[in-house]
């Protein structure tokens, strides 16, 4: 009997095939098994990737109690919200109020005035005990009075992109109001306003600021708010609620 049984690598005889010997096969495997493993490592990041909530995900909070739960949270990063209503309705003291509770939450804001001055924002500020700190406050108000030949200017939508161009690189913001769109329309001169607002909106998201335009509600409907409220990607309308409403 045979003490053991001898192994040996013979050609075949079909023709047309080549003969490999197990060297070259057991090399071949081991790119095939480091192939999949990297395969795999690869298919583990996308995984993480997915799973890890990406910017435009994100959302900033009103920090208005029962607002934020139904918002999933906040208004997500980046967007432009409508904030409208007619005269009165406390539009300005809204804007306010989110943009201060961000900034104590450590956001960085700025809040452009059109028509009101400085002075009357800032008082509005103490009346509702949100602080005393105004320098996120820009006065555009002071500027068209200041401003030679402020009036004649057309293209005022210009001027403010490149105002906060310059203010985006020396202080990243988070969150921006412009107060109000009414007045800035008027001041701009807009010949196509939905068109011209349209772009203005898409400057604004391409910034990656969270923007709260407000916008006042003409008592006879009409007027720029309601451009606005189309063009933006939600709107906060507010309204006089009285009795037997």
């Amino acid at each position: 009997m045979a003490e053991g049984v001898g192994v040996e690598w013979v050609q075949t005889s079909k023709p047309g095939l080549v003969s490999r010997a197990p060297e070259e096969f057991e090399g071949e495997l081991r790119e095939l098994r480091d192939e999949v493993r990297r395969l795999r490592e690869q298919v583990a990041a996308l995984a993480t990737a997915t799973a890890r909530p990406s910017p435009l995900d994100e959302r900033l909070p009103t920090f208005v109690g029962r607002l934020d739960p139904s918002l999933e949270g906040g208004v997500p990063k980046g967007s432009v919200i409508a904030i409208s209503g007619p005269g009165g309705s406390m539009k300005t003291s809204l804007a306010l109020y989110i943009l201060l509770k961000n900034r104590a939450a450590g956001r960085r804001g700025v809040y452009v005035t059109v028509e009101e001055s400085r002075d009357s924002i800032s008082r509005t500020m103490r009346h509702l005990g949100l602080g005393k700190e105004d320098d996120f406050l820009v006065d555009i108000a002071r500027l068209r009075i200041e401003r030679e030949g402020a009036e004649d200017i057309r293209d005022w939508l210009r001027v403010l992109k490149e105002f906060l161009v310059r203010r985006y690189q020396r202080e990243r913001f988070d969150l921006l109001v412009i107060d109000t769109m009414d007045v800035l329309a008027s001041m701009a001169h807009l010949e196509d306003a939905r068109n011209e607002l349209f772009h203005f909106f898409h400057f604004l998201r391409s910034m990656g600021v969270t923007t709260y335009a407000i916008a006042n509600v003409e008592p006879a409907g009409g007027g720029i708010s309601h451009d606005v409220a189309f063009l933006a990607d939600g709107v906060f309308e507010l309204r006089f609620s009285g009795a037997g409403e």
